[in-house]
């Protein structure tokens, strides 16, 4: 039986841990393994990072190695070419992509999670991570605004960004930014004794 279990761990590539009586918890890879989570912070003690997670309560350790940054909220001038952002958009009825939010980020994670493609959680949405390779003004349906060229390893798409959209850069911080109520992603890793270690911990700008 045990080891049945560990082949649909292994196949499905997520686990739902739980800590003491907790129900738990997050949902991360397998041991040895990188996973994200996402959740309100409820409070942080030490070391300890207890997290509200859509699968219940998270507790994740909070290491002096682990990498803590915000999201601010920029413009649309901000963006310039040459940055690698990750930009949320959806497909519209003549085929062009109208973005609802960009992300920015800090150079040292460029090339993270590189490429196009759909969004399951919303239909005819995709998200594109790439370098931005050309911006032109432009009026789309009586809107004006840049079209960024976005080019990642194996192709390249061009996205409209109107000025409602959400523009984001992510900065450097500490565990200040660490507050009860804040809305964080959790990268992590699980230890063979079940305990969730984070490497990267990104603070929504809402929750700075």
């Amino acid at each position: 039986m045990k080891s049945s279990l560990s082949i649909y761990l292994s196949l499905s590539l997520v686990v739902v841990l739980s800590v003491g009586v907790s129900a738990l918890q997050a949902q991360v890879s397998p041991a040895g393994t990188p996973g994200t989570t996402r959740g309100t912070i409820i409070s942080l003690k030490g070391q300890e990072l207890l997290v509200a997670s859509p699968g219940g309560e998270a507790r994740v350790k909070v290491l002096d190695t682990t990498t803590i940054r915000g999201e601010i909220a920029v413009t649309i001038s901000d963006i310039k070419p040459g940055m690698y952002i990750a930009t949320s958009a959806q497909k519209q009825p003549d085929g062009t992509l109208r973005a609802s939010q960009v992300n920015i980020f800090p150079e040292d994670q460029r090339g993270s999670n590189e490429g196009h493609r759909p969004q399951s959680s919303r239909p005819g949405s995709t998200m594109t991570n790439a370098n931005v390779e050309k911006i032109e003004e432009t009026t789309v349906q009586e809107v004006k605004g840049p079209i960024l060229t976005l080019k990642y390893k194996g192709g390249e798409v061009k996205v409209f960004v109107p000025p409602d959209a959400s523009v984001m850069r992510r900065v450097s911080g500490g565990r200040e930014m660490l507050k009860p109520g804040a809305q964080v992603t959790i990268q992590a890793t699980q230890a063979a004794d079940g305990s969730i270690s984070a490497s990267r911990i990104t603070v929504d700008a809402g929750g700075i």
